[in-house]
């Protein structure tokens, strides 16, 4: 197997809450799965060759510092759409906005089809939500103040919480490996059974070997809070 290349792209300016958190559930998994991996720290100030890595993930920023990484990134945009459908794209928060066509009047990356705006109500709650690709409920935090108009892909159904929109059910975008949803918390630490969905999936499409390894601390606590809501697994 060759060794995993994980590049956490804006690590400084889009780390609002911790997300970082994200990368250190990400590179726990994998090592129990016993492979070798390497993450790079990238921003602004770097290059970044979409076609070397194999992981991207990008967590959430302030409203100035996701303007800042909208206009830097948006020199990588051809390279990205080349590499979307190949690579694993994990985003949360607001970074989840930078793929649409447009943040208010601003041109985005213009990957997927929805527009995203600000809203004068913050969005601040616990979020809970099932999912077509797994059997377990997904849990989260959101603290943000847009919102976007996607209708299709997508990845979570709301059980109690906030959607894309208020006239939504709806929240997040699942297109191949893409993963991208407003829901902070970090969300992969909270929720063994996503990341490894993730890590399986991508393992399944390379030909990797993947090992279920569920007796470990992270699926403990996850099971233990999913009672606070009295909410069982769907079969």
């Amino acid at each position: 197997m060759k060794i995993i290349k994980i590049a956490h792209l804006y690590y400084d300016l889009m780390n609002l809450y911790g997300e970082s958190g994200n990368i250190l559930a990400l590179t726990t998994a994998l090592k129990r799965q016993g492979v070798k991996f390497t993450v790079s720290y990238l921003t602004k100030k770097d290059k970044i060759d979409f076609g070397k890595y194999d992981i991207f993930y990008m967590g959430m920023g302030s409203e100035k510092n996701q303007a800042v990484v909208l206009e830097d990134i948006k020199r990588y945009k051809t390279e990205i759409k080349k590499n979307i459908k190949k690579k694993v794209f994990i985003m949360t928060g607001n970074s989840y906005e930078l793929f649409g066509k447009r943040i208010d009047d601003i041109e985005a990356l213009d990957i997927f089809n929805f527009e995203s705006k600000t809203v004068r109500d913050r969005i601040v709650k616990e979020q809970v939500y099932k999912t077509y690709i797994l059997d377990y409920p997904v849990i989260g935090f959101q603290n943000r103040s847009s919102v976007n108009d996607n209708e299709e892909n997508h990845l979570f159904e709301v059980i109690d919480g906030n959607a894309d929109n208020n006239k939504s059910r709806y929240e997040g975008i699942h297109i191949n490996n893409f993963y991208g949803t407003y829901t902070i918390g970090p969300l992969l630490i909270r929720n063994p059974h996503l990341l490894d969905k993730i890590i399986k999936d991508y393992f399944e499409t390379n030909k990797y070997p993947y090992k279920e390894i569920k007796n470990t601390p992270d699926y403990q606590a996850y099971h233990a809070y999913i009672k606070n809501f009295n909410i069982k697994k769907e079969n």
